[in-house]
């Protein structure tokens, strides 16, 4: 099972902008750049553009639907069965207990920044609507709000008993 756990009131997380690259970098965590190696600015049609490593980057902003946040989370770890039920309380998360699943421990993630848009980057060219991660919030989060909606041609009960 996986948890996240908020941050602590005293220290709020710090508000970012993910940056999500057209290439494989093997490191997920925050890096201090220096300016000059990464500073995005927007082109004549108010694009933004930016060079990684000598090759041409046209971004698009993501911005999340009314309601939604992203978080970035750091790594957590397994606690045990004493520590597990004390988190459980703690975060109030039902445990279920499924025969057919192995039990695990329950993994704990820390938040540590949370985000209200996030940009995507393509080379050369703006990414177009078919990218898995635009289509991931303009389609996918509208159909899932309007399958889980009451539909209006439902009943309610007492119109079903007339």
């Amino acid at each position: 099972m996986l948890t996240i756990r908020p941050p602590n009131p005293a220290n709020p997380p710090k508000s970012v902008t993910q940056n999500l690259l057209p290439c494989r970098i093997h490191h997920d965590g925050p890096i201090k750049v220096h300016p000059r190696y990464w500073n995005p600015q927007p082109d004549e049609n108010g694009t933004p553009e930016a060079y990684f490593r000598g090759r041409k980057l046209k971004g698009r902003e993501v911005k999340l639907p009314e309601g939604y946040k992203g978080v970035a989370v750091r790594d957590g770890v397994k606690l045990d069965d004493e520590r597990r039920e004390d988190e459980l309380k703690r975060t109030k998360v039902e445990d279920d207990d499924d025969e057919d699943e192995e039990e695990e421990g329950l993994k704990v993630m820390d938040q540590v920044a949370e985000f209200g848009e996030y940009m995507v980057w393509g080379h050369e060219s703006v990414v177009d609507g078919d990218d898995g991660f635009i289509k991931g919030v303009e389609e996918w989060i509208r159909f899932a709000e309007m399958m889980h909606a009451p539909g209006q041609d439902e009943k309610t009960e007492e119109e079903r008993r007339r």
